[in-house]
């Protein structure tokens, strides 16, 4: 029993190198299957070699043919694998609203404090060396996943 654990602990030590080798190079332009129709949004990761992601994500939410929220958040993750996930955590981030008709306020101060405080857990899934879906979990909502399906830009 405790060969079988160890191998399967060696198995997965193993395996991490080999995911972060197909996540590196380029740039993975990500979209969720279930953005509604009056959103459009988009994330882009580009996993560096030494370990740090870095993301930016672009929102526009419209009614009526009008604008109400426009956002870019870019952040800078560490990136690293706890055995079972790959677990980014934030470290640094800027962003800019650009539309905010109804006041939202969507990065207040409380907002900034709880995004550098997440964690995001995920487990990429891939089709090929240039497609992937990303099965991603937030440490505050772990049961509720999400997929952002992912295309490599070179």
């Amino acid at each position: 029993m405790k060969l079988r654990a160890l191998g399967l602990l060696l198995g997965s030590v193993l395996v991490t190198p080999v995911y972060a080798a197909q996540l590196e190079g380029g740039t993975w332009l990500c979209h969720r299957p279930d953005t509604p129709d009056n959103m459009r949004e988009t994330t882009s990761y580009q996993f560096m070699p030494d370990g740090t992601i870095h993301s930016e994500e672009w929102l526009r939410r419209s009614e009526n043919n009008q604008v109400q929220l426009e956002f870019k958040l870019a952040v800078e993750y560490s990136f690293f694998h706890n055995g079972l996930d790959f677990v980014l955590k934030p470290v640094h981030l800027s962003r800019n609203i650009m539309v905010d008709i109804n006041n939202v306020n969507p990065f207040d101060s409380d907002a900034r404090r709880d995004l550098l405080g997440y964690r995001i857990f995920f487990q990429p899934q891939f089709e090929s060396d240039n497609r992937a879906a990303f099965i991603m979990r937030h440490h505050i909502t772990p049961d509720q996943r999400f997929t952002l399906n992912c295309s490599r830009r070179t």
